[in-house]
């Protein structure tokens, strides 16, 4: 009878496309790997993996094999992680992935800084991703996407999170050399500061001046003068009120934009997870009220 850690170690390997991969993943040795899925080959009566130099392929069998029991041992392994840890408190590693632009936010600063000071037994990794990302594959806990992005996975729980203001912005210096657009229409005649999120957000035939998806730059820019740019509400309320700049096509009914919180789909969700989630709710349903 083939045991429990053997058809997961086939499975690990499928996912991780390689022996060497999952090897690393498992902390084994690949020679140990690679006998353990001979063994199971063996007890099986089935060809599971044809071997190349750089990867792995499935037989027939062996996709068979991996189709019906990947989900299975997924809710077996969440279910004794979740008995393991459900009397402690969140700990582990716990990965997040972000878009640029929510990272440079104060709002975002302050979910960090409340779940390392609330969860201290948790090595916090944030990154920056601009694209969807294999969150299985990657280790990663949680994505932040915004909603002209797809998730790469339809199993995966995609649920609102904010819906992102932005506003026209510009310099007093700008507005004084250029004049003030009263209407997106005119943007045809402004040197135009975009990024890809405003991109999402501004007709088709807007030209840009400058491209760039770091917003902080583009805040520079549009503040010395440089031209008018579509940002977050959430970046530019400070230079709003001290002056520095001035929105434009207040009147204008910018299109929101939908970030959405994307994690695998899983009944047992770590607790290191579900405090994350419930924090970045908490945060963000305060701070867009």
């Amino acid at each position: 009878m083939p045991s429990f850690d053997d058809i997961n170690l086939f499975v690990q390997t499928v996912r991780h496309q390689g022996i060497s991969s999952a090897a690393k993943a498992n902390g084994l040795q690949r020679s140990k790997v690679s006998r353990r899925l001979q063994e199971l080959e063996k007890q099986l009566g089935y060809q599971l993996l044809i071997r190349t130099t750089r990867n792995i392929e499935l037989t027939e069998r062996g996709q068979w094999l991996y189709e019906q029991v990947d989900d299975p041992l997924n809710k077996l392994n969440e279910a004794i992680n979740l008995m393991q840890t459900e009397r402690k408190a969140p700990q582990g590693k716990m990965r997040l992935a972000i878009p640029p632009a929510l990272g440079m936010t104060e709002i975002f600063s302050n979910v960090i800084e409340d779940y390392v000071n609330r969860y201290p037994d948790v090595r916090l990794e944030v990154e920056h991703q601009k694209q969807a990302i294999d969150l299985r594959r990657t280790d990663t806990d949680l994505q932040i996407l915004p909603s002209y992005i797809g998730t790469l996975h339809d199993d995966y729980v995609q649920q609102h999170l904010l819906y992102l203001s932005f506003c026209m912005v510009a310099s007093t210096s700008y507005l004084s050399q250029f004049g003030t657009p009263t209407q997106v229409s005119d943007l045809v005649s402004h040197q135009v500061l975009a990024s890809r999120y405003s991109r999402s957000l501004l007709p088709a035939d807007v030209e840009y001046h400058l491209y760039s998806d770091d917003l902080q730059l583009l805040i520079r820019l549009a503040r010395s003068g440089k031209g008018v740019a579509l940002l977050p509400r959430l970046l530019v309320d400070k230079y709003l009120q001290d002056a520095s700049l001035h929105e434009i096509l207040d009147l204008q009914s910018f299109t929101e934009l939908k970030l959405t919180l994307i994690y695998p789909s899983q009944p047992y969700l770590p607790e290191k997870t579900r405090a994350m989630v419930q924090i970045l709710r908490q945060s963000f349903d305060n701070g867009s009220s």
